[in-house]
C-alpha cells in the first residue's frame, strides 16, 4: 500500500509495458478507446458491469461493478494508470450519487491506494454547462455546472486537483462535448468530438510527462467551437476531425443548422430542463 505522504513520479505512461485500466470500457467511448489504443498500448485492462459480446480475442476484461470497493482493489493492483469512463447519464439524484459520485470515488481512491499514477476522468461540458453560449469558456474560469450530473463531475474535478497536490497523482480531466460517430445536431456542429479525436485525447494524456491536475475542453476541431482551446497545445492535442463536414448531412435529414443557436447555455437543454427526483428506494426486504 501507498502511503499518504508518497509522491508519485513524473513521467509518461510506457505505453509498451504499463498496465492501464479502463472502466466502462464497455461503452460508446470505451469501446473506441479499447479498439483504437490496442495497438499502441499493449498492457490495457478492460471493465465494466459486463463483458460485451464484442470483446476481441486477447482482451483482458474482468467484470465488475464500480460500486464493489474490493473488486477496484484487486482491478488497480499494480496499475500505472486509470481511464475512468464508467458512469451514469443524466438520471435520478441516487443512481448519480450511487454511480457518478460514490463509485466515482471509489475508483479514484482505489486507484490511489494502489499507488496509480495517472488518471484520465470523463467528465463532461456540463460542468461549464451554464455559462452563455457566447462565453468561450475555459478550464481556467470557475465550474458552472448546469445540474446535478455536471456538479458530479466538477466534483471529480476537483478530487483529482486534491490528488494532485496531496499525493502526486498527475490527471487530465476531459470536458467532453458531444461524443457520437457523426455531429447530430446544430448544438454539436460546435460540441462535436470524434472518436478518433476522443482516441487521441486519452493517449495525449496519457503520454504526457506532466499534466499536472489538468481540466481540457474535449471537442474537435469545429469551425463554430464555442470554448476555447486553452492547454490542446500544451498536452499535444491535435484534433483532425470538423463538425462543419457534416452539416450538409444534417440539413439534408431537415435539422435546423442555418438559424439562430438553439440554445442561449453551454449545456443546451440541460441548463433548462428540470432536474429529475431522487428515487426513494426501500430498505431490503420490503
Amino acid at each position: 500500500m501507498v502511503q499518504d505522504s508518497a509522491k508519485r513520479e513524473a513521467r509518461a505512461i510506457d505505453a509498451a509495458r504499463e498496465k492501464v485500466v479502463i472502466t466502462g470500457a464497455a461503452g460508446a467511448i470505451g469501446s473506441a478507446l479499447r479498439q483504437g489504443m490496442a495497438e499502441r498500448f499493449r498492457n490495457l485492462l478492460l471493465t465494466d458491469l459486463r463483458v460485451p459480446a464484442d470483446a476481441a480475442a486477447g482482451e483482458d476484461w474482468v467484470a465488475a461493478d464500480i460500486a464493489d470497493r474490493p473488486a477496484l482493489d484487486g482491478i488497480m493492483q499494480g496499475a500505472a494508470a486509470v481511464i475512468h469512463l464508467a458512469g451514469a447519464a443524466s438520471s435520478d439524484l441516487e443512481t448519480l450519487w450511487r454511480v457518478n459520485a460514490r463509485g466515482m470515488f471509489d475508483v479514484f481512491e482505489a486507484a490511489q491506494v494502489a499507488g496509480v499514477r495517472r488518471i484520465v476522468f470523463a467528465s463532461s461540458n456540463h460542468a461549464h454547462g451554464s455559462q452563455p453560449i457566447g462565453f468561450p469558456v475555459s478550464p481556467d474560469h470557475l465550474a458552472r455546472p448546469d445540474g446535478h450530473y455536471g456538479a458530479m463531475k466538477a466534483y471529480g474535478e476537483l478530487i483529482l486537483r486534491s490528488y494532485f497536490d496531496r499525493y502526486g497523482i498527475r490527471s487530465v480531466s476531459l470536458r467532453i462535448g458531444t461524443y457520437r460517430p457523426l455531429p447530430i445536431d446544430q448544438r454539436s456542429l460546435a460540441t462535436w468530438l470524434s472518436p478518433a479525436d476522443m482516441v487521441q485525447l486519452a493517449e495525449r494524456s496519457l503520454l504526457h510527462a506532466d499534466p499536472g491536475a489538468l481540466v481540457v475542453n474535449a471537442y474537435s476541431n469545429n469551425t463554430h467551437l464555442k470554448v476555447a482551446r486553452t492547454y490542446w497545445d500544451f498536452l499535444g492535442y491535435a484534433p483532425v476531425d470538423n463538425a462543419e463536414e457534416h452539416r450538409e448531412m444534417l440539413r439534408g435529414m431537415g435539422i435546423d443548422v442555418d438559424g439562430d443557436w438553439e440554445y442561449p447555455e453551454h449545456g443546451g437543454n440541460f441548463a433548462r430542463d428540470p432536474e429529475l427526483p431522487a428515487r426513494l428506494i426501500s430498505p431490503p426486504g420490503r
